[in-house]
């Protein structure tokens, strides 16, 4: 794409760039819902020289933000001759060690917990309430947290300037406050908070990290249960009303996707 705008001025190469930008959001392609998105993918697809199917298997769009996906992080640190090893990932904590050839040759051990999550105010709302994915997915986000601040640390032109899906998703966050975790996880003491106004759009960032957290799993249902015609299509492609059902069932839709998928192992076994 580079290539075939390279002999235009700035304001034509503008011109060309929102109207691709556009397009994208008619066609809701790589999760772009505005021409805004649109422009972004566009201008970044221009930039980094890439194509967009390649932005959407290095890139997402979260909070109006250009976010870098935690896998693509990872494979580019291990590309640059990084290596890491995965000590633990649990429920409650992650570790692993970050090493490089060059940059730490004798290895940086990085380690997050959820208690630490809590504490910080990350991994809770203004309510006080466990966010939805902290809850489902604590293990994926401890992890995409770690991979990000150790790509960070040993190899920075790789991240700089973006972030994961799950932090462009806490931008704004509330300030540090604790939770017990011994007891339940939903709720701080009630007056340890005020009350904020409710945040309409809160869901949605929810909503695309826990489909970013499963995706090959939901793409496979949406296709079996007929939201998705095309092979190459992803749950990015849906239209708004459906993604509005998703958001009102979250839990329920992703038990039923890997309830099918554990379904298809179950037959292949047999």
């Amino acid at each position: 794409m580079a290539n075939e705008l390279a002999h235009l001025n700035d304001s034509q190469l503008m011109q060309n760039l929102q109207t691709l930008g556009t397009e994208f959001a008619k066609s809701g392609i790589l999760g772009v819902s505005n021409p805004s998105q649109g422009l972004i993918v566009a201008l970044t697809c221009y930039t980094e020289h890439i194509s967009p199917i390649e932005f959407a298997r290095t890139y997402h769009i979260v909070n109006g933000r250009l976010s870098m996906r935690a896998d693509a992080m990872q494979a580019q640190f291990l590309r640059q001759g990084g290596r890491i090893k995965w000590l633990t990932s649990t429920n409650e904590e992650c570790k692993a060690v970050f090493s490089h050839s060059e940059y730490a040759p004798e290895g940086v051990t990085l380690s997050l917990t959820i208690e630490e999550m809590v504490d910080s105010g990350i991994a809770v709302d203004g309510r006080g309430q466990l966010k939805q994915t902290w809850k489902s997915f604590p293990r994926q986000m401890l992890r995409a947290r770690v991979v990000s601040e150790g790509c960070r640390m040993l190899t920075p032109g790789i991240v700089a300037g973006v972030y994961t899906p799950e932090e462009a998703g806490e931008f704004g966050s509330a300030p540090a406050r604790t939770l017990d975790l011994a007891k339940p996880r939903e709720v701080l003491p009630a007056q340890a908070l005020p009350e904020p106004e409710p945040e309409p759009e809160s869901t949605a960032p929810d909503m695309e990290e826990v489909l970013l957290a499963n995706e090959e799993t939901v793409n496979l249902y949406l296709r079996h249960i007929g939201w998705l015609s095309r092979e190459d299509s992803t749950w990015r492609n849906l239209s708004t009303g459906q993604k509005k059902k998703i958001v009102t069932k979250l839990d329920s839709f992703i038990t039923k996707a890997k309830q099918y998928v554990m379904s298809l192992e179950q037959e292949e076994e047999n």
